[in-house]
């Protein structure tokens, strides 16, 4: 399915009347890679745990594709998958907190993943950023456990990971997030 992965795009950009770049091609080549890494050779390893890299980030200005290769790539796997702003999705999360009253941080963390979990194997992050300090204080811990679920992320950002919550309040408490995903994703 993904042997003609830029040419599929070509096709997709051409249909829909897109102007292509070389940047947006280079990023195709990146998401055939990172497949063919995932996917090709042993067709469950990108829902296996034994995958150390579970997901794909890609950042750039606004305006230069990254949402619609994103979505390219997204509407080609067929696992059970959502595609979500970043905003809603710690929207969902604290409603959950708050609906569901657990008093342990990990538990109610866990607890959250596990429902997501048994809906999700992909879930599309689209216009990643962290701008308060209660989302940046928890998602180290929330991205963890979506990875120790073994579920599989892909994420558009206008920031690169090193610098998301770059002047924010108590960020070294957010440097384990940045370290988790800089282990455990694909950049690009």
């Amino acid at each position: 399915m993904f042997k003609n992965l830029e040419e599929k795009f070509r096709i997709h950009c051409n249909t829909k009347n897109l102007e292509l770049n070389p940047n947006q091609i280079n990023t195709i080549q990146k998401l055939k890679i990172y497949y063919k890494k995932n996917f090709e050779f042993y067709p469950l390893n990108f829902f296996s745990k034994k995958i150390s890299k579970k997901g794909f980030y890609l950042y750039g200005d606004v305006g230069v594709g990254k949402t619609m290769i994103l979505e390219f790539f997204f509407n080609l796997i067929n696992k059970k998958k959502q595609r979500i702003h970043f905003n809603e999705f710690m929207l969902n999360f604290h409603n959950f907190v708050h609906n569901n009253k657990e008093k342990n941080e990990e538990n109610i963390v866990r607890k959250f993943v596990k429902n997501l979990r048994s809906k999700y194997s992909l879930i599309f992050f689209d216009e990643f950023q962290v701008t308060n300090i209660v989302d940046a204080m928890i998602l180290g811990k929330l991205f963890q456990e979506i990875f120790n679920q073994n579920m599989k992320i892909i994420i558009t950002s206008n920031t690169k990971i090193s610098e998301l919550y770059k002047d924010g309040l108590q960020r070294d408490q957010f440097k384990p997030f940045i370290k988790i995903m800089l282990e455990k994703i694909y950049r690009a």
